[in-house]
């Protein structure tokens, strides 16, 4: 079955999955086509798995995982068709996980809307119900305001214009979908900073503060110069593609995490890593620090502990305390979380553990607004030059 659905979400984003998942989900209709009211899913990222009518405006929207278990980032995007001015009162149905993302709403070009409260993280309903008014337009809903592979991609390309930033294909995802690389290419002599993202598709916040941090690194201002002198930098930004264009809540195709497959490299998308880092398993090249952006709940930092090994000693600490000093807590509160290396198979625990470098998970909160988002990113980035810089003073010295 699982080769199936795979094939048939390959052939096409535009249909629906209803009668690929668990007898439970029978009782809803795949065709949510209800002459008045049309919900459809004919874009990038879009989930839904199905729908029924329940009374007069009164309609209840299955959404499923790609497959279980699941972390329960239950993601949901989808349009609403509706040609008259009328009040529809919708239902989310979770079959796992449960209503973690407060809805958001896009009528046309117009701005992100998000029309609730942030879910209570301690209520984990299963069933969640809003009010939609509609005019006549069509209504996007979804989990997160929408960054999906053509929005990568155009970022990418314009990074790529750089003259000092070379794009390259590095791999292919389990649809034979492009996993890009910009990289640096004046000088591979100079050691390397690591930056990947996206390998949990719903994580769009995560996103949205890798962007700001590769442009203050590859910018126009003097310490970006100077930083680039001296460090070189590799960036993998979309690392799950498939996943990010089929609204997947956390796997790629195969149903695998990617980032529980740091180690064991048993998928395509994490193979294409494993062969990137195998120059600096030979010393070729010399790697000295490794991001990972994602989104949880609230703005953290995953780090070493102090207890554990991590070049450039103390680098962390100080980096996230200098950090927390300069930005404003108003703007954008933060956490670090010194997480123990204890064998799990992510991005952080594998690049400390290979190559004793210091290794971060920056996770951007959910519901952070996207300029705090980006006014904190572009701090972590002039913080994390200045204090690299520093490290090369003290060596050369």
């Amino acid at each position: 079955m699982r080769l199936f659905f795979r094939g048939l979400m390959s052939s096409s984003v535009l249909a629906l999955a209803a009668c690929t998942h668990s007898p439970q989900t029978t009782k809803f209709e795949a065709n949510c086509d209800f002459g008045n009211v049309k919900f459809s899913t004919n874009f990038e990222t879009a989930h839904l798995n199905g729908c029924r009518k329940m009374a007069s405006n009164s309609y209840e929207l299955l959404i499923a995982p790609e497959n279980t278990p699941i972390n329960p980032s239950a993601w949901y995007a989808f349009d609403v068709s509706a040609p008259a001015e009328q009040v529809l009162n919708l239902t989310l149905v979770y079959s796992e996980g449960y209503h973690r993302y407060p809805i958001k709403k896009r009528i046309g070009t117009a701005d992100w809307e998000q029309i609730e409260t942030r879910p209570d993280p301690k209520s984990k309903t299963d069933r969640h119900s809003f009010t939609l008014k509609t005019n006549g337009d069509p209504v996007r809903i979804a989990a997160q305001p929408i960054f999906d592979t053509q929005k990568h991609l155009k970022w990418i390309e314009t990074i790529s214009n750089l003259e000092y930033v070379n794009q390259t294909t590095i791999g292919q995802s389990v649809e034979n979908r492009p996993i890009i690389k910009l990289e640096e290419v004046d000088d591979p002599t100079k050691p390397y900073i690591l930056i990947v993202g996206r390998q949990h598709p719903p994580e769009t916040t995560g996103a949205d503060a890798l962007t700001p941090f590769v442009e203050a690194i590859w910018g126009d201002t003097q310490q970006a110069r100077n930083f680039r002198t001296n460090y070189n930098l590799i960036v993998v930004p979309l690392l799950n593609p498939d996943g990010v264009l089929h609204g997947n809540w956390r796997h790629n195709m195969n149903g695998i995490d990617l980032n529980r497959d740091w180690g064991p490299f048993t998928q395509p998308e994490t193979q294409t890593i494993q062969t990137e880092l195998e120059r600096f398993e030979t010393g070729s090249d010399r790697i000295v620090a490794f991001i990972d952006f994602h989104s949880t709940w609230r703005n953290l930092l995953y780090t070493q502990t102090d207890n554990e090994f991590a070049s450039p000693e103390g680098f962390t600490k100080e980096w996230l305390k200098v950090v927390d000093e300069k930005l404003d807590d108003d703007v954008y509160k933060f956490t670090r979380e010194p997480s123990p290396n204890e064998g799990k198979p992510t991005s952080k625990n594998y690049m400390n553990s290979k190559f004793g470098i210091t290794a971060v998970t920056y996770e951007v909160g959910d519901n952070t607004e996207l300029g705090a988002t980006q006014i904190a990113s572009k701090q972590f980035a002039e913080t994390f030059m200045d204090l690299f810089l520093r490290q090369s003073e003290i060596q050369e010295n």
